[in-house]
C-alpha cells in the first residue's frame, strides 16, 4: 500500500478527516506555545473524535511516557479508542511512548509528572491524589471559572502539595471562546436554519454569550440577546414579543444552574410552542427540559443535551483544531508547573510564577480559594 491509501484507511477507521492537516496542527500548535515535555511523564485520557489527538500531543512534544486511560462511553467503546490510538499513534511515529489502558493503578499514577482533568482521568479524588508523586501537577483544561468540586478535590491538592492552574482560553495564542459561537451556527444549519437573515434570539451571557452573538452577527442573522443573569426575563412581554416571529433559540448559559426553559423556569416548553410553533433550538449550554421539548415535538440540536455547567457538543464539532490547541495549551501550563517544582520551587512558589510568566496559565478567584479552604 501506498503512503495515500495507509493514510486513508487510518482515517477512514479513526473518523478523522485528514491524518496530515491533524499532524501540522499539531506541530504548529508544539511550536506556538513552545512546548517541550523531554523527560516527563504525562497521564491524560484516550478518547474518540478530534479527542483521539490529546496523547499523540503529549508523545509529539518529547514526553517520556504518555499513560492514557480510556472507558466505555455513548462516543465509542473503551476498545475501539485503543485500536485507534495505537494505530494514529503509530502512523504518527510515536507508539512506543504510548501506553493505554480502562484502569488506573497507583503504579501509573504514581509515575506522572503531569495529570491533566480530562474525562475518563476524573475523578481526581482524595484516593487518587494520594499516589501522586511530590512533584506532580494538575493543569485544568479550561479556564479555573469551570472548574467544578466533583471532578477535582482543590482542597486535597493544597494540602497535599499539588499545583493547579487553568488554562487561560481567552489568551491571544488561544482564543477558544471565539469558536462557541461558530458552533452554534454549525448546529442551525444541521436544524435547517439558513442563519444569513434569519432571526435568532441567544440566551446567554459572558463569554458565550458574547461568542455567540457576534458569529451570528456578523454571519448576517438579526439577533436579540437574553442575559438571564444580568436580570433579563424570557417570560417579560418584551421577550414574547421577540419569541413570536424568530426562526431559532440558541442557549449559551454556561454560568446558571438555574433552570431557563421547563416546569419552575424562566418559561415553560408549552408556553414558548404557543408563543411560536415554528421555533427551533440550538443547545450549547443551559438547563432546559429535554423530554418536554421532545414531546412538543421541537426541532433541536444536538440530540444529546447535557446538564448545567457542561456543554452539550464540544468546540471539536467543528474540527480538530480548537482542541489541539487547547490542550496543547493545558499541557505547556503543566510543563511550566512542573519544571518550577522540579526546579525545588515550593508549590504556592510555583504557581505564582508560572502565573507571572506565563499568559496561558490562569490562577482561581478568592471566592474558589476560600471555599477550597487555602485562602
Amino acid at each position: 500500500m501506498s503512503m495515500y491509501e495507509i493514510a486513508r484507511e487510518i482515517q477512514e477507521k479513526c473518523g478523522i478527516k485528514s491524518v496530515y492537516r491533524a499532524k501540522r496542527l499539531i506541530d504548529e500548535s508544539i511550536d506556538r506555545f513552545e512546548l517541550n515535555l523531554n523527560n516527563l511523564t504525562v497521564l491524560t485520557e484516550a478518547a474518540s473524535g478530534n479527542y483521539i489527538f490529546t496523547p499523540i500531543i503529549a508523545a509529539l512534544a518529547g514526553a517520556e511516557k504518555v499513560h492514557a486511560v480510556t472507558k466505555d462511553s455513548r462516543y465509542a467503546l473503551a476498545e475501539q479508542v485503543i485500536r485507534n490510538t495505537y494505530l494514529l499513534a503509530e502512523y504518527y511515529e510515536v507508539g512506543g511512548l504510548i501506553e493505554i489502558d480502562t484502569s488506573l493503578t497507583p503504579e501509573v499514577i504514581g509515575q506522572a509528572d503531569i495529570v491533566t482533568n480530562l474525562g475518563f482521568v476524573r475523578p481526581i479524588n482524595k484516593e487518587f491524589i494520594s499516589h501522586m508523586k511530590e512533584t506532580a501537577v494538575i493543569p485544568l483544561m479550561y479556564e479555573t471559572w469551570e472548574y467544578r468540586k466533583e471532578d477535582l478535590d482543590l482542597t486535597e491538592c493544597r494540602r497535599k502539595g499539588i499545583p493547579v492552574l487553568g488554562t487561560n482560553e481567552r489568551a491571544k495564542e488561544l482564543e477558544t471562546f471565539n469558536y462557541i459561537g461558530y458552533l452554534a451556527i454549525k448546529l442551525a444549519f444541521e436544524l435547517d436554519i439558513e442563519v444569513f437573515k434569519s432571526k435568532v434570539i441567544v440566551v446567554g451571557g459572558g463569554y458565550f454569550g458574547k461568542s455567540t452573538v457576534n458569529a451570528f452577527t456578523n454571519a448576517g442573522a438579526k439577533v436579540v440577546n437574553f442575559r438571564i443573569t444580568e436580570g433579563d426575563i424570557l417570560h417579560s412581554e418584551k421577550a414574547k414579543n421577540e419569541l413570536s416571529n424568530c426562526d431559532l433559540l440558541v442557549f449559551a448559559e454556561h454560568q446558571s444552574r438555574d433552570i431557563i426553559l421547563g416546569e419552575g423556569g424562566q418559561l415553560t416548553v408549552s408556553e414558548l410552542l404557543s408563543i411560536n410553533p415554528s421555533i427551533s433550538i440550538v443547545h450549547i449550554a443551559g438547563r432546559v427540559d429535554k423530554e418536554a421539548i421532545q414531546k412538543a415535538q421541537i426541532p433541536y440540536c444536538p440530540s444529546q443535551l447535557a446538564p448545567p455547567g457542561h456543554m452539550s457538543v464540544g468546540t471539536d464539532h467543528l474540527g480538530p483544531k480548537p482542541i489541539i490547541d487547547l490542550h496543547a495549551a493545558g499541557l505547556k501550563v503543566g510543563e511550566a508547573l512542573v519544571k518550577a517544582r522540579l526546579a525545588g520551587l515550593a508549590p504556592i512558589i510555583a504557581e505564582r510564577k508560572v502565573l507571572q510568566a506565563l499568559p496561558l496559565a490562569m490562577d482561581f478567584s478568592d471566592s474558589q480559594k476560600n471555599l477550597a479552604g487555602f485562602r
